[in-house]
């Protein structure tokens, strides 16, 4: 019952993230590209069958690249040179507009790196793999001094493993087939990101994000649930 619970919250989600990137294939246009790679830090926390946590795993590195494009809710810069019904509500309505233009979501596409290493009475582990997936993230934008704005979304996204290996002692073991990593992994998480503008079209910047999904502890069964936090620095092309 419960993993038909979890495959159905795994669903509705990749749902949404398809709905997001539909509506904004249709219904808008982005303000803003970015560019950026970085460096992810990997948790594997693992519960054993009996639910009892697995400390003897420790965090790895790995790259981290993310392509994608930014909406904001609303684009005031357009209003001054049009006339339109909505042009007009909005200068009449000032406060609601100065709200929907700090608001903004983003659409990703991504790769990433999750890697972890451990050992246990002298024998060494270590997990190597490869994702590809999308994510999307919707918060505020805050305009600051001198050309810097800061940004902070919740964000969503779905990865898939395209390469793995787990490497114990010297033996190694495909991670693309195994029933914890093979299936879609969806992550819930937030970001935190600072930006300059360098030039007329240009920005530049660099984010924090935190991520984790969140399978339940199947009784009899192991778990595992990803917990990567990534650094990363990019650029923004601005239209």
């Amino acid at each position: 019952m419960k993993t038909l619970v979890n495959l159905k919250n795994k669903l509705l989600i990749l749902a949404l993230i398809a709905m997001l990137i539909f509506s904004a294939m249709v219904s808008s246009r982005a303000q803003t590209y970015s560019l950026s790679i970085g460096s992810n830090f990997s948790q594997f926390n693992f519960l054993n069958s009996d639910g009892i946590p697995i400390d003897f795993m420790k965090r790895g590195s790995g790259t981290h690249f993310q392509i994608g494009a930014d909406y904001r809710l609303l684009d005031t810069t357009k209003f001054s040179t049009q006339s339109t019904d909505q042009a007009i509500y909005f200068g009449q309505h000032k406060r609601l507009a100065s709200l929907l233009s700090v608001l903004k979501f983003d659409i990703s596409m991504e790769s990433n790196q999750y890697n972890a290493v451990g050992d246990i009475q002298n024998i060494d582990f270590n997990y190597q793999t490869n994702f590809v997936g999308l994510s999307s993230g919707f918060g505020f934008q805050i305009p600051l001094l001198a050309g810097f704005s800061i940004t902070a979304q919740g964000r969503i996204s779905g990865q898939k493993i395209v390469q793995g290996n787990q490497q114990i002692s010297t033996k190694y073991y495909d991670l693309t087939t195994d029933a914890q990593f093979s299936p879609i992994q969806v992550m819930l998480g937030y970001s935190v990101e600072v930006q300059k503008k360098i030039g007329e079209k240009l920005g530049a910047f660099v984010a924090f994000q935190q991520m984790r999904t969140n399978h339940p502890a199947i009784l009899g069964s192991t778990t595992l649930n990803f917990q990567p936090s990534s650094i990363s620095f990019g650029i923004k092309i601005l239209k």
